[in-house]
């Protein structure tokens, strides 16, 4: 049901629906827009509390929030719904991530998770327009669509040449109920073992995004999406601490080059340890009751920073 909602009602568009709505009525003090680490909790979590709850919480119910998060969302989508914000006096303080993951080629070019048609649709929404009217729906991919994007390119740490790969591998080992280091491995290189590009079009779209929060005049608290460092080292030696290190610091600076020299990222991306994240053995960023905590922890803290400033 979900997914025939999803195609006839796309989501991403539906959440734009639901800012202009928002921003009709009265502009929250925050927009925090999220990534998947905003809305998973592990099974063995006491804590059910989702990220975006523990930073609302954080902030108290004085704070009003409006959360738009969802799987592979990343700077292309932000620019879009950012976008939205322009024909305000007063923009709202955003929130935003930094993720590595999904700048690397599966993701930005994947026919789904790309996010390529609500994005278009998005940035052409004229957010003075009755909210009703905001709407889209999109058929499913054809085959041949998918079999042209197993073949894109994706240099890793592992031999692997294009996206297939590494698909093929890893639904293997996941059919067969596989969960040995081999599996791991190609997880991590797939999750995490590309390489960002200076000057590149993946790259190009966090400064765009620097520049657009820039031009709206609103504050802003940037921090890095948490990768699970300690595992991926465990894995591949060194060569996964430096890559991950190289691929935050071309992300900052490509962020600081639209926002300016002198914006403020949240260092976070190395920090958490491999006992903060859900499953460290599925690659993925998402982080327990303990790593949720101390992220929303820093949020917060930087948030209230901001409010406070006179600038504001």
């Amino acid at each position: 049901m979900r997914r025939t909602l999803n195609r006839v009602d796309n989501e991403q568009v539906r959440r734009a629906r639901g800012l202009v709505r928002a921003l009709h009525t009265q502009v929250p003090d925050i927009l925090y827009l999220g990534d998947s680490e905003l809305s998973f909790v592990a099974p063995g979590d006491a804590d059910r509390r989702r990220l975006k709850t523990m930073v609302q919480d954080g902030l108290g119910s004085r704070v009003s929030m409006h959360v738009i998060d969802g799987p592979s969302f990343q700077s292309d989508i932000y620019n879009a719904y950012l976008g939205l914000l322009d024909a305000l006096d007063r923009p709202p303080l955003v929130i935003v991530p930094l993720c590595i993951r999904v700048r690397f080629a599966p993701w930005v070019e994947h026919s789904v998770h790309g996010l390529k048609r609500p994005t278009e649709v998005i940035r052409a929404i004229d957010p003075k327009k009755n909210a009703w009217k905001i709407h889209a729906s999109f058929s499913r991919p054809a085959p041949s669509e998918f079999a042209v994007f197993q073949r894109i390119p994706y240099p890793n740490l592992l031999p692997g040449k294009a996206v297939g790969d590494f698909l093929g591998p890893i639904r293997e080992y996941q059919r067969a109920g596989d969960r040995s280091e081999d599996l791991v491995r190609m997880l991590y290189a797939y999750h995490h073992g590309g390489l960002l590009i200076r000057g590149s079009s993946a790259v190009d779209s966090v400064t765009q995004m620097g520049r657009r929060i820039r031009q709206l005049g609103c504050p802003a608290v940037v921090y890095q999406t948490p990768v699970p460092i300690e595992m991926g080292t465990m894995l591949f030696g060194p060569d996964f601490e430096s890559r991950t290190r190289e691929n935050f610091a071309v992300m900052n600076e490509a962020y600081r080059l639209g926002a300016g020299e002198e914006a403020e990222i949240i260092e976070s991306g190395l920090s958490f340890r491999t006992t903060e994240f859900l499953d460290p053995q599925d690659a993925t960023e998402h982080l327990n009751e303990h790593g949720r905590r101390r992220l929303s922890a820093e949020i917060v803290d930087a948030v209230k920073t901001k409010l406070e400033s006179p600038i504001r």
